[in-house]
């Protein structure tokens, strides 16, 4: 059964709006393989989620406790996975929502819950997994490898960006603005003689008034609401320095890449703000809760006069490979395996699998397969007693094989994960699977027979607890051979 994803946050002039907004990039990644439907309170700001997703509005009076049961009721835990942001899906909720057979992922800012979620999410550099306390089964996911960022951020990422002058800065503060931090920066840019354009972003839930009063006053003022990915990706690129909190418009920002002041409001933002300033990736502002206009020139002042641009981008760069969208694939297709046997319908999927260019450079025989000789091979293999041949599916779609082919001793394995799903480190979740199936009835070691020069292969299987048993010349080929006996700890 073909899996679809709740995506579970609030947001509103009260709680902010930052757990929404990283949700939509959630959902960039996952919409073109999974369907999604935003489940959020009747008191978030439903205007801002995109028009294109569906929307599921949980009644106020439901308490937190009393949610995990109103999602059973309104959704099945067989045929959906839960992916939480916000501070209220705590130790107990997460528990509930595990207790009812749901597959969660939680995206975590704090590392102070106890841990019942399949998988938690923490994208500060800050964290390591000695930080957290959970469940064995609990996986951790942690740092900027797993930011949230949306797809255009995520290529802009890989390029690379040259500043000569200092002209405009961008402002944003996020979603409500509590304490009015934009209205603030903004005056003390204005009072810049060194600064053109000052270019600032509102969020949707902002309410202040004196901003817009102050850019009537100022025509080198521009306001900027309900922006699109685009949009906000071009006034971004038209300055050159930026003043920011360190959430996620601090790492969209290091995507686009020029020098920022950032520092934070809220304790979730802390942890990012301590990590980048270290590594020098950003200007450490500090808190800014308490921050007047005053507080704002000063550190403005200090921050341009000490400015290396040229190091900011450089460890901005760094920071981001560009492929978060397909390590968030692998995330959750991970999550979502499933087994079938080999059946005649799967010849030809199969036989265009096996020819595939880098199949064939990884196996003994590196020649393209005919498709007679394939398919006597095939028919064969299917009905052998003594061969396991598996079809492995993620959300219930062909992604590759595992095949074991069963001797008087062991039984050596083959495997080959579809072009569709490369780059997803799942191979050594389809060798831990089928290693199940194939021990629920036999018992002989598994052997893994792979070249030398296969370095992606070898990692594979040292990750699904193959271990190295010896060197070994196999149809000319210098090879190791490494082994899984029934016994081994996952």
């Amino acid at each position: 059964m073909k899996k679809k994803i709740l995506c579970r946050a609030d947001g509103n002039t009260t709680i902010g709006l930052g757990h929404l907004y990283r949700m939509f990039a959630i959902a960039a990644f996952y919409k073109e393989q999974y369907d999604l439907i935003f489940i959020t309170k009747e008191s978030s700001l439903i205007s801002i989620i995109p028009n294109e997703y569906k929307i599921s509005l949980i009644p106020d009076e439901v308490t937190i406790l009393e949610e995990p049961r109103w999602l059973k009721e309104n959704y099945k835990p067989s045929e959906y996975i839960i992916i939480t942001d916000g501070y209220q899906f705590i130790s107990s909720y997460q528990k509930l929502i595990k207790n009812h057979g749901y597959t969660l992922v939680y995206i975590d800012d704090l590392a102070k819950e106890y841990m019942y979620a399949d998988v938690v999410v923490n994208h500060s550099l800050h964290f390591k997994k000695e930080d957290f306390s959970g469940e064995k089964y609990t996986q951790y996911q942690l740092g900027p490898d797993y930011a949230l960022l949306r797809p255009k951020f995520n290529s802009l990422a890989k390029e690379k960006r040259t500043i000569s002058e200092i002209k405009n800065a961008f402002v944003c503060f996020g979603g409500a603005d509590q304490y009015d931090l934009s209205r603030k920066a903004v005056t003390a840019l204005v009072n810049n003689n060194g600064i053109r354009e000052i270019h600032v972003v509102l969020g949707g839930a902002y309410s202040h008034q004196k901003i817009y009063d102050l850019a009537k006053s100022n025509k080198n003022l521009y306001l900027h609401e309900n922006l699109d990915e685009v949009s906000l990706i071009e006034i971004m690129q038209s300055c050159q320095i930026a003043i920011a909190p360190s959430s996620t418009i601090l790492y969209e920002l290091c995507s686009v890449k020029m020098p920022i002041l950032s520092g934070y409001f809220v304790e979730n933002q802390k942890s990012i703000n301590i990590s980048l300033s270290e590594k020098g990736v950003i200007f450490n502002g500090g808190d800014f809760s308490n921050y007047t206009v005053l507080d704002f020139e000063n550190q403005i002042e200090i921050f341009l006069k000490n400015l290396d641009i040229e190091n900011y981008i450089s460890k901005q760069q760094k920071l981001f490979d560009g492929k978060n969208k397909k390590r968030f694939l692998s995330l959750l297709n991970q999550l979502n395996i499933s087994w079938r046997r080999a059946s005649v319908q799967d010849l030809i999927m199969v036989y265009n699998w096996s020819n595939d260019h880098l199949v064939r450079e990884n196996s003994y025989n590196s020649k393209s397969i005919e498709l007679v000789s394939h398919t006597n091979w095939f028919l064969k293999k299917i009905k052998d007693p003594h061969t396991l041949f598996l079809i492995v599916e993620v959300n219930s779609k062909p992604a590759g094989i595992v095949r074991y082919d069963i001797g008087d001793t062991n039984a050596i394995i083959g495997i080959i994960v579809s072009k569709a799903y490369r780059g997803e480190n799942l191979a050594s979740r389809f060798l831990e699977e089928g290693s199940k199936v194939y021990f629920e009835k036999n018992s002989k070691p598994i052997l893994a027979y792979i070249k030398k020069e296969n370095i992606a292969s070898v990692k594979s299987f040292k990750n699904a607890k193959y271990v190295y048993l010896k060197d070994e010349t196999r149809q000319g080929s210098h090879s190791y051979v490494y082994k899984l006996e029934k016994n081994v700890t996952r």
